[in-house]
């Protein structure tokens, strides 16, 4: 029975996987391979930072964000993180630039936190449009695991 719970659990996982790695497309296709950096950016930044907290390998983190979850580790992963969060904010004094920044709130209150400049042009559509809209200085996304999605 509880191999079947597993099967079960594992195909749902990969399903939600595999339905959150198709990005809707804009005319030119260019935003779906933008924002794919940026996330595969985020999830591997949020492999590294919770690894090191948790003291397990980074590449059974990154086998469980990926699609292969191990059920002890996401349950781990659920009991440490409170909230992950993505954000992205115009960089002072570097014209045609931004900073992507992954915030890993903690249920201990700590933050893990891991940034990264990049051009303009790697920004994701909808991020350049918020920016370009509200005229703010930060954007937010929350990030959640694929399993919570």
């Amino acid at each position: 029975m509880e191999i079947f719970a597993l099967a079960v659990l594992f195909i749902l996982v990969f399903l939600l996987v595999k339905r959150f790695a198709k990005k809707k497309k804009n005319k030119d296709g260019a935003a779906v391979y933008q924002e794919a950096l940026v996330e595969k950016w985020a999830r591997a930044e949020v492999s590294r930072l919770l690894a090191a907290r948790l003291e397990v390998e980074e590449a059974d983190i990154s086998a469980t964000l990926n699609g292969n979850p191990d059920p002890d580790l996401v349950t781990r992963l659920e009991r440490t993180v409170l909230q992950i969060e993505v954000v992205y904010e115009r960089a002072l004094g570097a014209a045609g630039h931004a900073d992507v920044r992954v915030d890993v709130k903690l249920e201990s209150g700590d933050v893990e936190r891991s940034t990264k400049r990049i051009t303009w042009a790697e920004l994701p559509v909808h991020v350049q449009d918020e920016f370009a809209k509200t005229g703010t200085a930060h954007v937010y996304r929350p990030w959640a695991f694929p399993w919570q999605t």
